[in-house]
């Protein structure tokens, strides 16, 4: 059995337990401190909690939870009458949704070591049916992966539940040395057109590659791309692998290092629409090219600094004819008041 300690922000965390935490979060933030300004940035009426579980005889956590509390705006959804008659119940005010995801949700509502999944899923279950039970709790929402079990209230009466699915891309895993030994691992027809498109990169097009890893070493992009809006590249921490053209900047690619040799990637095109010299898997192939010049084992790619969620099929085929898999989140929802939707 697990035991668990439980916080109400993650700024309460013993820093002992923050190289464990980024162990078990490496595919989700580049670091713990990447996570609190994303908890502090969150909306003001949303409270969190996380349990951090612990084996009987692990001295740091083998697993980490989240639930996310948000106030329900009982003036939207309740009816005129509803809202004259419970005038003086004060609990109205108090009507709160709680949300089981960890973090970006690709984990559905926790993450543990492999060795105590199972455990950590059964005592999981546990910590959700306590905070269902509160009276405040109207409306639960529970984020799962496709294959693993799913808790549902067992509230008295359930007026409203739903579910809805979608796919999110999952991190590439390295598994050559070298970048041309994952080209010939890839289906033909994909290796030949990325190999055409190097080619007709440097060949045809003129366009140089740049890898600028610092801020500092910015300066010198400045210069190579004199034209270039400083602000446009200044929030971007961590480097940038640049395609670049007569002093011009087409496009690049934000990079960070983060825990466990992972690389985080969010490709940014700026080219007009139409016009592109540099094709869109060639930003992906850039950043798994730099993977395989360094000790980078996975590569997660991002979208707007988030998890990397999959809007249309042509998405998916896209990553998966470049060796990503693609996985698949349930999102269920319920409600214990005929009032939300």
């Amino acid at each position: 059995m697990l035991l668990t300690q439980k916080f109400h922000s993650l700024r309460e965390i013993d820093v002992e337990f923050i190289p464990a935490i980024e162990a078990l979060m490496s595919q989700h933030w580049v670091d713990f401190s990447a996570w609190k300004e994303a908890e502090a940035k969150s909306p003001a009426d949303e409270t969190f909690c996380y349990w951090l579980f612990f084996g009987p005889t692990q001295n740091s956590p083998v697993g980490i939870a989240q639930v996310c509390f948000k106030k329900i705006d009982t003036e939207a959804c309740l009816p005129w009458w509803k809202k004259i008659t419970g005038f003086f119940d004060k609990s109205l005010s108090h009507w709160k949704l709680a949300r089981w995801q960890l973090a970006n949700g690709a984990d559905g509502p926790a993450v543990f070591d492999p060795r105590f999944a199972r455990s950590g899923r059964e005592k999981l279950h546990d910590l959700i049916k306590e905070i269902e039970q509160r009276e405040d709790i109207m409306a639960m929402t529970v984020l799962s992966m496709e294959g693993t079990p799913v808790h549902k209230p067992q509230w008295k009466e359930i007026h409203h539940q739903a579910q809805i699915q979608w796919s999110v891309l999952r991190p590439w895993v390295r598994e050559h040395r070298a970048y041309q030994d994952y080209l010939s691992a890839l289906p033909a027809e994909e290796a030949k057109k990325i190999q055409q498109s190097w080619k007709k990169l440097h060949r045809e097009s003129g366009v140089t590659l740049g890898d600028f890893p610092t801020r500092e070493s910015r300066r010198e992009l400045l210069e190579q791309c004199p034209d270039l809006d400083e602000g446009l590249i200044a929030g971007f921490a961590g480097g940038l692998l640049t395609f670049q053209k007569d002093g011009k900047l087409l496009g690049f690619v934000h990079y960070r290092q983060g825990h466990k040799d992972a690389l985080f990637v969010e490709p940014m095109p700026l080219e007009p629409q139409g016009q592109e010299l540099v094709s869109d898997h060639l930003y992906v192939q850039y950043a798994l090219l730099k993977s395989h010049e360094s000790e980078v084992k996975n590569v997660i790619v991002v979208r707007q600094g988030s998890l990397f969620r999959l809007q249309d099929d042509t998405e998916a085929q896209f990553f998966r004819a470049q060796g990503f898999t693609i996985g698949l989140i349930s999102e269920h929802d319920w409600s214990r008041s005929p009032f939300i939707q």
